[in-house]
């Protein structure tokens, strides 16, 4: 099944591959324009993963955990502007303060209002 992230054109546009599993992976500094999408589109970022890409597969390098210190999780529809604009700010943030040459890719976790709700 495809996610709500992986259904918008322009995000899968800018992303550079796939991963073994399926993942949409993609590099710097296009990354930071798929968050924007993200925002523009009501996802939400949960989380990002970096990989260095090898002859013989990937390996993580390194891997936000900034979702862990969030206090609140949405309970309504209302409460999910506030908390994608957090999640994604810290996103960006952690994307800029660890960028990447071009033998490293991002994995974005990703989740709409609908998919976080059915959970």
């Amino acid at each position: 099944m495809t996610s709500d992230f992986e259904s918008i054109p322009s995000i899968a546009y800018i992303a550079s591959g796939k991963t073994a599993g399926g993942e949409l992976i993609f590099t710097f500094p296009e990354v930071l324009q798929a968050i924007r999408l993200c925002s523009s589109n009501s996802i939400a970022v949960l989380g990002v993963e970096i990989l260095e890409m090898r002859s013989d597969g990937h390996v993580t390098k390194r891997l936000s955990q900034y979702d862990q210190h969030l206090k609140t999780r949405p309970q309504q529809m209302r409460d999910w502007t506030v908390y994608l604009k957090e999640n994604n700010a810290r996103a960006h943030e952690f994307i800029s303060e660890n960028p990447v040459g071009d033998d490293h890719v991002y994995v974005l976790t990703t989740s709409s209002w609908r998919e976080f709700s059915s959970l």
